[in-house]
């Protein structure tokens, strides 16, 4: 099933959808967890994550790792190597089991800021450096519009990545 349909699905359905900040459709997951937990190795709390985004971003060989019927959470400390666990007993996941650099863990300039429309840190400096000011939000905000977000799959931390592109542009000011 493809982001669209499951965001259709949830659209169509008779309970009130929830958006986020960004206007991207929360998909709710029917496991009953705490919204926070404390990361096991950082002592961060942690919000709830899908298990759509660690199936779309754990390497293929860590896949089977995935418990299916537990929550996991990320963990947004960025000294600590854990990328998601979760409260009960099941193998955790660090940095180097995701196919992708996780911006909040990751200060090179090749990391993503926004993983659905390929803005890296790199691409908003050099269009800055170039043009005086990036289009980045003005980009991802008419891209959100149409529908384009698949942040929940292509996001580590599971959520849109607007306020990650804000932060940045302000960071970088």
């Amino acid at each position: 099933m493809t982001d669209t349909n499951i965001k259709n699905d949830v659209l169509d359905s008779a309970d009130p959808v929830e958006l986020d900040s960004c206007g991207c459709v929360v998909v709710p997951e029917n496991i009953d967890a705490p919204t926070k937990a404390e990361c096991p190795q950082s002592g961060t709390q942690s919000r709830k994550v899908l298990h759509e985004t660690l199936e779309n971003l754990i390497v293929h060989d860590k896949r089977h790792l995935i418990s299916k019927d537990v929550q996991y959470y990320f963990c947004i400390d960025p000294d600590c190597q854990v990328v998601y666990f979760s409260n009960i007993d099941v193998p955790l996941f660090e940095k180097s089991d995701l196919s992708v650099k996780v911006f909040s863990k990751d200060k090179s300039e090749d990391v993503h800021v926004c993983y659905c429309f390929d803005w890296t840190r790199k691409r908003i400096t050099d269009q800055i450096k170039t043009t005086g000011s990036s289009t980045a939000l003005d980009e991802i905000t008419e891209e959100l519009r149409a529908g384009m977000c698949e942040c929940e799959r292509r996001n580590p931390e599971g959520v849109c990545c607007l306020g990650a592109v804000q932060n940045f542009l302000e960071e970088i000011s």
